[in-house]
């Protein structure tokens, strides 16, 4: 009996490894005139960012520097290959000011206020295209005593926003949970749970990758197939879905073993700290 148990508690972890969402790679390196300090802020501000959206694993600070002795582009994209990433981003810092701005204030006179000025650009790289994902620019201005400290703190929202309209949150059919009348999908099992933030009400749009042949070019289509709604999120790795549209498409391609991604396209409203 104590050998039947551990064995089917090995069999869970095992198939939680396996269908368990696999997060993508990306190496995050900067370059800039600027001093080093800057440099590493910025570059810190950017991969917390990154991490902060819970859809992503970063390169080892370690490997980025190899990478960054390289120099160019496609050496960098050959190194990224190397370490499996998926994705290079390739940051410019432009400038970093830092002057003290004078302004008359009534009865006081003149006073001095702290000021810096930061602007950054950044691309992303798909590593196996070698083609460009997602670009943008990036500026604020602080004043204070902690004036960059603020101006960074200032460009968060701007990166989060970034991430999210580039990169949405992907994940996979596992199976089928429960079945109608005529014998179509009802309820599917996700793999994307409390680690990377779903909820309730979450919408998924349900595709399958399919090769399309355009002048002698292999292009990569996304061939909508359905929607599902989170209905319950199980655990870190999982959640339960009502399947909205497309029940018996995602029931064939799913009993032919096909592998069915989902596209995270709407988000159900926070609840309050009140609502349960």
């Amino acid at each position: 009996m104590k050998k039947n148990i551990i064995l089917s508690a090995i069999a869970l972890v095992m198939t939680s490894s396996v269908f368990a969402q696999t997060k993508p790679l990306i190496g995050i390196t900067f370059k800039g005139k600027d001093s080093t300090t800057y440099q590493a802020s910025i570059q810190n501000t950017v991969e917390d960012a990154f991490l902060r959206s819970k859809r992503f694993d970063l390169v080892e600070r370690g490997e980025m520097e190899k990478v960054k002795a390289v120099g160019s582009e496609s050496g960098a994209i050959t190194e990224m290959k190397e370490n499996n990433a998926q994705y290079l981003l390739l940051g410019n810092i432009v400038s970093v000011i830092e002057d003290q701005k004078q302004s008359k204030v009534p009865v006081l006179g003149t006073t001095v206020t702290p000021q810096a000025e930061i602007i950054f650009n950044v691309k992303i790289m798909d590593v196996n295209t070698g083609e460009l994902v997602a670009s943008s620019n990036f500026d604020n201005i602080g004043k204070g005593k902690n004036a960059f400290n603020d101006a960074l703190m200032g460009i968060r929202t701007r990166l989060d926003k970034f991430i999210r309209d580039n990169f949405k949150l992907t994940a996979t059919i596992a199976s089928i949970e429960e079945k109608n009348t005529y014998g179509d999908a009802s309820k599917v099992l996700l793999t994307a749970g409390k680690a990377v933030e779903v909820k309730e009400g979450d919408e998924f749009k349900v595709y399958e990758n399919v090769e399309v042949n355009v002048d002698g070019r292999k292009i990569n289509r996304k061939r909508t197939i359905g929607k599902i709604v989170i209905s319950r999120v199980e655990d870190e790795h999982f959640s339960v879905c009502t399947v909205v549209e497309g029940a018996g498409e995602i029931t064939k391609l799913t009993n032919n073993g096909a592998t069915l991604r989902c596209e995270l396209t709407g988000e159900a409203p926070k609840k309050l700290f009140f609502q349960k």
